[in-house]
């Protein structure tokens, strides 16, 4: 039986001391059981509710219910010395700021006092007229610590924009389709994503993007910017953007599409040349590419050209298994720590295109894991590479991603290609240079490499 709160049983014992016991639990409040024992002469019969108890003496039944009176207003009384406790004795956002403040006053990172942190916090929480959002000035001092890094790839990134990060790496996310980076102080289109919403714009590699909807992007963060770029379907941004040799900017209107696309694409031409296309290493890109490598396979193609134009990068360990694919043996990358340990990655002979001729096309687009492959095929003079020279993005960055759904991408190493050039540093230059104007009406990139096969 349930009554105001509290539970009552009473059972049937002989010659014991049966247990009342009654449990309230406020919300959000402690709880308090307390047990009662009273001594029983007789029997008292099982019941629900208070019962009514036989008994030779009305004395007897009238002792008995003071009893039961007494412990009532015991009960209350404990009650709501706990809910009072329970209220005042809580948790406030003040009270925690202020354990947590003496808990790190002195804590140092380096040789810096973060007292100073602490003391500003205070101040704004003790003075500041407007309201104060605690959790967007924690993501903004998160912020601001890592932008004091200097290095564009280490990022924090709140709940949002960590699962939008992640959305494009899976293929689906609904904005403009371009990969952008920060070079110099600049915001710069890494490439426009095959397809996309940003291509059909005009938008290309090294377009220095100016202002977002009228909104300069000098004082926005790199996750600001993603974050203005991407938008529902259907809408539009307006990107100011400034181009290497045209004087005046650029004004682009795209409207935002819902970008999904397979990581992976190939076709066999009458020749019998299968061109692989990798626009990204994304989560479907180990299988995409297994199924295309069994297409070679399977239909008898006699060489490879391996397209990796516009690929800004994604997952490492994609690019390495794409590398292996066509190597015996020997280095495919090597990651450098910043205290001197290196860590070496290498063929291991299990690839199925171990001797079949490849060509590697490549061009300013082409960053991080792509050039890794093509810097590894290079080195072994098991392909020549095509194009132009790539964008040059040679760091590693692990993520580590936090309870509340945010996560920190920090620069943890330095890639180097089997010969030990850095591929930050230069990028990747290519055995062939082919150009283009932006008046060509053929893929003369991809012609060039066919015919360079065809020779071979």
């Amino acid at each position: 039986m349930v009554y105001s709160g509290c539970s009552f049983r009473l059972g049937e014992t002989e010659g014991t001391s049966p247990l009342v016991r009654l449990g309230h639990e406020p919300q959000g409040r402690r709880t308090a059981h307390v047990a009662l024992f009273f001594y029983q002469r007789g029997k008292i019969p099982t019941g629900v509710g208070f019962v009514i108890m036989k008994s030779k003496s009305k004395n007897l039944l009238v002792k008995r219910l003071a009893v039961v009176a007494a412990g009532l207003v015991l009960l209350t009384v404990i009650y709501f010395l706990g809910v009072t406790q329970g209220y005042y004795g809580r948790i406030t956002a003040s009270s925690f700021a202020s354990v947590f403040k003496q808990e790190l006053q002195h804590k140092q990172l380096g040789k810096t006092d973060f007292g100073l942190f602490w003391d500003v916090a205070g101040e704004l929480q003790d003075k500041y007229f407007g309201d104060i959002n605690a959790r967007d000035m924690l993501y903004g001092s998160i912020r601001g610590l890592v932008a004091a890094l200097g290095d564009p790839y280490t990022i924090f990134a709140d709940p949002t924009e960590n699962q939008q990060f992640f959305d494009t790496l899976n293929g689906s996310y609904e904005g403009i389709g371009v990969e952008l980076d920060i070079v110099d102080g600049a915001l710069v289109v890494v490439t426009p994503l095959e397809g996309s919403p940003a291509e059909a714009a005009g938008l290309k590699p090294l377009d220095q993007i100016v202002s977002i909807d009228g909104e300069s992007v000098l004082d926005m963060s790199f996750a600001d910017v993603l974050s203005k770029i991407k938008g529902p379907s259907g809408t539009q941004v307006i990107l100011v953007v400034g181009r290497k040799n045209v004087k005046e900017p650029i004004t682009m209107k795209i409207t935002r599409q819902t970008i999904k696309r397979d990581s992976v694409a190939m076709e066999i031409d009458a020749q019998k040349i299968a061109t692989i296309r990798i626009s990204r290493f994304a989560n479907d890109t180990d299988a995409g590419f297994e199924v295309a490598v069994n297409k070679v396979i399977a239909e008898g193609a006699k060489s490879v050209v391996l397209d990796l134009r516009n690929n800004p990068g994604g997952f490492f360990d994609s690019g390495v298994k794409v590398a292996n694919e066509f190597l015996k043996s020997g280095l495919i990358v090597e990651e450098r720590m910043k205290t001197g340990e290196k860590t070496s990655f290498s063929a291991d002979g299990s690839g199925r295109l171990l001797d079949i001729p490849v060509v590697v096309l490549v061009n300013e687009g082409s960053a991080s894991a792509a050039e890794i492959v093509a810097g590894a095929l290079q080195d072994n003079k098991r392909a020549s590479i095509v194009g132009e020279t790539t964008f040059g993005k040679g760091s590693v960055q692990e993520v580590e991603n936090f309870a509340d759904g945010s996560a920190l991408r920090v620069t943890v190493a330095k890639w180097y290609t089997p010969n030990g050039r850095s591929i930050g540093d230069a990028g990747i230059k290519p055995d062939k240079e082919v150009g283009l104007t932006g008046k060509e009406t053929t893929d003369v990139q991809l012609e060039a490499a066919k015919k360079l096969l065809n020779v071979k």
